[in-house]
């Protein structure tokens, strides 16, 4: 639904916010009924995933902080109004499909939804097994400091990735205007890839002669609990008081086994195990308290979150450690027309916030304090043609696992934990514009934005020839971004839906192992994204595709430097065909143009890269073998 709306297929692409710690963080666009999900994990894409069509009464598209909406946000708002089903409805959704990729088993997924209304009270339960499996295979040329042939590897990676998810959804409205809404989710989840590697040497004449294989086991499981709610109500002529609870816990276990087959014999070349548990509780309480064309939202919200990590290599004990960090918000937001045409958004966040750690007995706390401002004008010049200014400070989110080692594959490496890591501070200065084309044609969006970074989260220096996350100094940023979505009713085609996004990013760092300027490790300069839509009138059928082109990305670590150059990748295309009005067949295909083809460049240092001695140099050609996936759906 969101996607066939002008602008929608960004905000979807965005996710629910359920990465950050925290609640308030959580950049929302997506409502249902005016209010946002009391979850993390089980967040508004997850729900609204399970909301069917015949379910939505209409889509609301809000420019401006809306009284009574449990949101105050930048940008457009899509918030999803639901049919009034009476006392007495409910909707069931079924949809099972097939995943098919040569040389793979078929792989079936399947989700059952169930919706109800019975008046004051709603609820829903819903279980998905989800399933994505993925095959990559990479040639590569290993060359010697003279770029002369010394080794060739042909790598194939099978994944597979089978979640078995279960939610539910409940809530009730009491007399008086009190509502109480419940959550849960439980998640199991298995990603696996199965690693085959041929190894060869170059001979005379450029020959290839067999000289070992190498097989990779990789096992990351997890399992996730999550329960959440929140009571709103009047308070007198205060205003109206929200309080919600989210409790989130998970078990993780990651096994990584690397082993070389040469002359008939197995060699065990390395095992990595690692074992945590993470949890966070969120407690926040807000209100909301209209004075007639002002709006102020106050209140306070606290998230604390653990991790209790051990991992090992060869079977010793690296590390065991447990982090802990206690955040604590007081927030402030004031909200007024100014004009007619003009309004004015500002706001203002205490955080307050202390991180303790003990790595193998080692205690370690520190307290963190940071003011967080946050002002946005709105100039409406006309019912269509919205400018936008906006100045704010935001405070990144520490990775609690940057404080743990842990094994990176892409680099054969350890990346060992950094207990004085400190959070990014980020001033953004931005100028936007946007316009809605008339009968809901399509809109418009245009931004030019600068960033002043500091404590820049990147690669550092351990020891003499490691490395970790840490903080390397400040940065800058500038980013153009343009979104254009259109129906092609000018052309007498109106459901033919038509989205392009464009980023050029220019920004730059100082490398903490060369003291050379550079860019920000994967930041690529231009970036293209086109979503196309078409329902053929008076049929039941629709077709569309996705694709997107990078140009290329640097990463600089303290011995190896690699540039990856990108060709245009067409995600997926698809078509649908609706039998009757609650029943309908998708067929998708993906990868298939250059088959997501990249090149990696890469070049291997002996010891530290400032000094500049060449070990080796890799050139790998990367690809996705196409899948295609068969669904059909039906509600009922």
């Amino acid at each position: 639904m969101i996607r066939n709306i002008p602008g929608g297929t960004s905000v979807l692409r965005s996710g629910g916010g359920g990465n950050e710690r925290g609640f308030g963080a959580s950049d929302v666009q997506i409502l249902i009924g005016g209010r946002r999900m009391s979850g993390k994990a089980n967040n508004m894409i997850t729900n609204l995933s399970r909301v069917q069509a015949a379910q939505v009464e209409r889509i609301e598209l809000i420019r401006s902080n809306a009284e009574g909406l449990d949101i105050r946000n930048e940008g457009i708002i899509y918030n999803v109004i639901l049919r009034e089903g009476g006392d007495d409805s409910t909707t069931r959704f079924v949809e099972v499909g097939a995943t098919a990729i040569h040389d793979m088993a078929l792989t079936p997924s399947a989700l059952v939804s169930w919706n109800t209304n019975r008046g004051v009270l709603t609820s829903s339960l819903s279980y998905e097994y989800d399933t994505r499996p993925r095959l990559e295979k990479t040639d590569e040329n290993v060359l010697e400091p003279d770029r002369t042939p010394r080794e060739f590897r042909a790598l194939a990676t099978e994944r597979n990735r089978n979640s078995h998810i279960l939610t539910g959804t409940f809530g009730y409205e009491f007399q008086g205007g009190t509502t109480l809404n419940l959550n849960a989710l439980y998640s199991d989840n298995e990603h696996t890839q199965d690693r085959l590697e041929d190894q060869y040497l170059f001979g005379p004449g450029d020959t290839l002669i067999p000289s070992a294989i190498e097989v990779g086991d990789i096992r990351f499981e997890s399992r996730k609990i999550e329960l959440g709610g929140d009571l709103e109500f009047d308070v007198g002529r205060i205003g109206r008081l929200r309080t919600l609870l989210i409790l989130n816990r998970a078990e993780n276990d990651d096994t990584i086994i690397q082993d070389e087959i040469a002359n008939g014999e197995t060699t065990r070349l390395f095992s990595s195990i690692a074992d945590y548990d993470q949890g966070e509780t969120i407690l926040r309480s807000t209100m909301t308290s209209n004075l007639g064309r002002h709006t102020w939202e106050y209140g306070a919200e606290g998230a604390f979150n653990t991790l209790d990590k051990t991992f090992a290599f060869d079977g010793d004990p690296l590390e065991n450690a447990i982090v802990e960090e206690d955040r604590y918000d007081i927030f402030v937001t004031y909200s007024t027309p100014l004009s007619d045409i003009l309004s004015l958004q500002a706001a203002l966040t205490q955080e307050l916030s202390t991180i303790y750690q003990n790595r193998e007995g080692e205690t370690n706390e520190r307290d963190f304090q940071y003011l967080k401002p946050r002002l946005e004008l709105r100039y409406d010049q006309t019912a269509s043609d919205q400018f936008r200014l906006l100045v704010e400070r935001t405070v990144s989110q520490l990775n609690l696992n940057d404080f743990v080692a842990s094994r990176n594959l892409d680099d054969d490496t350890i990346n060992f934990g950094n207990p004085d890591l400190r959070p990014e501070s980020t001033w953004t200065y931005s100028l936007g514009y946007e316009r809605r084309f008339a009968d809901d044609g399509g809109s418009l969006r245009l931004e030019v934005l600068y960033q002043d970074i500091s404590d820049h989260i990147d690669k550092i220096l351990i020891g003499t020839e490691d490395s970790g996350i840490g903080n390397i100094g400040s940065a800058q940023r500038f980013n153009f971004n343009l979104d254009l979505t259109t129906r092609f009713g000018f052309i007498g085609v109106p459901n033919a839906v038509l989205t392009f996004s464009y980023t050029y990013d220019d920004n730059e760092v100082t490398d903490p192992f060369t003291g050379e300027k550079r860019r920000i490790k994967n930041s690529t300069p231009h970036y293209f994204r086109v979503n196309y839509r078409h329902d053929l009138e008076s049929t039941n059928f629709a077709y569309g595709l996705v694709m997107h082109r990078r140009t290329y990305r640097e990463r600089q670590d303290v011995t190896l430097y690699e540039i990856s150059k990108l060709q245009a990748h067409l995600d997926y295309v698809f078509a649908e065909y609706g039998f009757t009005e609650n029943i309908k067949m998708r067929f998708q295909a993906a990868h298939n143009l250059n088959r997501d083809g990249r090149t990696f460049d890469r070049t291997i240092y002996d010891g530290n890269i400032a000094d500049g001695v060449v070990d080796r140099i890799e050139h790998r050609y990367f690809i996705v073998v196409p899948d295609y996936v068969l669904s059909l759906q039906a509600t009922f």
